[in-house]
């Protein structure tokens, strides 16, 4: 676990790897699948990103430990009772469902800025040809960040985000028709991504995985001097490191984990961060804003 509450100094080592009370091993309860979009940080040394599960940690315990402390954690359990991902037959949010209930809704999707109109039927039914082109380092659609309440609003009633995350959340406090529109749903084929980033706002964000696996990695703030060659132009983590370009870039060390279905990754606000699927998968994350205290 990234223990550091401070930023770490220039040329200083690694961040202390310290286990808190309760934190799991950084081990995803799913089988994991092999790793075919392996990431390259340049770094030496790797921290991990620990479990802990939502029954083992009130809300108030989970905000004051990890939230207050801007330390990333994967939080187990939360997902259960949501008709979205609970277990059985009346499970919904599988890619069976989405094309038996929605497939004829319209969608965009996202080829590294190239927009493409077709329908979510259509785009999951071509998800494992579209992992097959990423594995021979083609381009491939993404239906990423997609305002979901806005065209199928009944969504919305199978997921309740859980409260270790919104205790104080400054956007729950305003009017429901002021609150940010900080809710995406993410679809994609093995190999789609989120490059290197800091979330909109550099706000606090949580992402759970309903379907399939993804890699995340993230860096502490105080090593962000080392990735970044210019105001928001981050190393490409899917390649191998550029020295001549990103000098510095192996004295960021990352934190990093795969994160599995019924699983939520707590990203701390002003952490850069990258996501890569190595599965076809579908993801759901909200934003929020700590109330300062």
């Amino acid at each position: 676990m990234l223990a550091v509450e401070q930023p770490v100094e220039a040329g200083a080592s690694a961040p202390a790897l310290a286990p808190l009370d309760g934190d799991q091993p950084a081990t995803s309860a799913a089988a994991p699948p092999p790793i075919l979009f392996p990431v390259y940080t340049g770094a030496d040394e790797m921290g991990e990103v620990p479990r802990i599960s939502a029954n083992d940690i009130t809300p108030e315990e989970f905000e004051a430990r990890y939230i207050k402390r801007g330390m990333p954690v994967v939080l187990t359990g939360a997902m259960d009772a949501w008709p979205a991902y609970m277990q059985g037959s009346s499970r919904k949010w599988t890619f069976d469902f989405f094309t038996k209930q929605y497939g004829d809704e319209p969608c965009t999707v996202d080829t590294y800025g190239t927009k493409e109109e077709t329908t979510l039927g259509e785009y999951i039914a071509k998800l494992e040809g579209y992992g097959e082109a990423a594995l021979a380092k083609k381009q491939v659609p993404y239906l990423r960040t997609w305002y979901f309440s806005d065209d199928i609003p009944e969504l919305v009633d199978d997921f309740e985000p859980p409260r270790h995350f919104h205790t104080t959340d400054a956007f729950m406090r305003l009017p429901e028709d002021l609150q940010p529109p900080f809710r995406w749903l993410f679809f994609g084929p093995a190999g789609t991504e989120s490059k290197v980033h800091v979330d909109v706002w550099e706000t606090d964000a949580w992402l759970g995985m309903l379907e399939g696996h993804k890699t995340f990695t993230l860096f502490h703030p105080a090593h962000r001097k080392h990735i970044e060659a210019d105001h928001n132009v981050f190393p490409d983590l899917l390649a191998p490191a550029d020295p001549a370009c990103f000098p510095d870039q192996a004295k960021a060390v990352p934190a990093q984990v795969l994160l599995g279905p019924g699983e939520i990754i707590y990203i701390p606000r002003k952490w850069p961060h990258h996501a890569v699927a190595q599965t076809a998968s579908i993801s759901l994350t909200l934003n929020f804003a700590q109330t300062a205290s």
